[in-house]
């Protein structure tokens, strides 16, 4: 990663980020002071943000403003670190546009929600594949060189190039392979100094946990186009909510974890969740696919697989489902492409 050679002295790292949505742009916006070469691959209207006014990141009254290159591809040279930043269904999309730059020893971390294909058992093979990896572009990949990301970060990009964020963004990192690469390097390049990008102890539980928060309540804060905090404070949904995270938790010890939080802690951090819209109720606002795939199908899938019984969190996703397909065969519905990932 980052060398010194007596030729050239001091080679900084490169970093490319694919997906300038709302986490995306958060990563570009943290990272771009440390000592590396950044780059970033966006689309459509934030491109042309991107290359005409820099990327602007707004967190209450402190505004930070970045000029990075920005184009449509990563740049024709291998990258130390690719970041895939978007819905979980663009991932092949966002692969492709950075396929070249891709080489033996590149770190390829995807930050998306769901359950990802790198921590689906060989004998869900069958079952998941056409779920979460349907053109096989994903199992392609080399494990040894994927890396798992949580991300806890309330961030939308409020127009094109222009991302909001409040309260303190946290990023866990761990080896897509159990017992895999050390994270030190990747680490030392992202920056390990200032609590934002910590090494997870077991990426697949944190994975799990932050699966199981978004699964109990994405899906409601569609239905009630509610936020975190008015769901887990108000009787029915809170009720709701638990039900979802019990039939969570039961799966996530048949599929082998163990120590999980106590529904109690999951609910607290519902709780913490504050006025800020979810995801996939943003997506919903605005129009546009929401991520049932990788969050809702996928899960119930796995579920079939190990029969766990999960009636509280497939009837979530089926009226999610319902509710998404009805508005979007209303007429006059706005095109908007703002929050956009790419």
């Amino acid at each position: 990663m980052t060398v010194f050679t007596p030729a050239t002295g001091l080679v900084h790292p490169h970093v490319c980020i694919a997906g300038m949505g709302g986490i995306g742009g958060l990563l570009a916006s943290l990272i771009a002071p440390r000592p590396l070469v950044l780059s970033v691959v966006a689309r459509g209207e934030t491109l042309l943000a991107l290359q005409r006014q820099g990327l602007t990141c707004t967190n209450g009254q402190t505004t930070t403003h970045r000029r990075l290159p920005a184009a449509s591809r990563a740049p024709d040279r291998v990258q130390d670190v690719i970041i895939l930043c978007g819905k979980y269904h663009h991932l092949p999309s966002l692969l492709k546009t950075v396929s070249h730059a891709i080489g033996p020893e590149t770190k390829i971390i995807p930050v998306v929600n769901g359950f990802p294909w790198w921590m689906a058992p060989e004998d869900t093979q069958p079952t998941l594949q056409h779920i979460l990896d349907p053109d096989g572009s994903l199992s392609a990949l080399n494990p040894n060189s994927v890396y798992g990301c949580v991300a806890y970060a309330f961030s939308q990009a409020i127009e094109p190039g222009h991302i909001h964020f409040s309260g303190s963004p946290r990023f866990l990192l761990g080896a897509a392979i159990q017992g895999g690469a050390c994270m030190q390097a990747i680490l030392d390049i992202l920056g390990n100094d200032n609590s934002v990008f910590e090494e997870s102890s077991d990426i697949r539980k944190d994975v799990w946990n932050k699966l199981s928060l978004n699964v109990s309540s994405n899906f409601l804060s569609v239905l009630c186009e509610a936020t975190l905090h008015s769901l887990a404070s108000t009787a029915d949904t809170r009720t709701l909510m638990y039900q979802s995270l019990k039939e969570m938790q039961a799966l996530g010890l048949a599929y082998g974890l163990s120590d999980l939080p106590t529904l109690e802690a999951l609910m607290s951090k519902m709780e913490q969740g504050g006025t800020h819209p979810t995801s996939m109720l943003q997506d919903y606002q605005h129009n546009r696919p929401l991520e049932v795939s990788a969050m809702g199908e996928a899960v119930l899938a796995l579920a079939a697989c190990y029969s766990v019984p999960m009636p509280t969190t497939e009837a979530l996703l089926i009226l999610t489902r319902r509710k998404a397909a009805l508005r979007q065969h209303l007429p006059g519905q706005p095109a908007d492409t703002t929050q956009r990932n790419l």
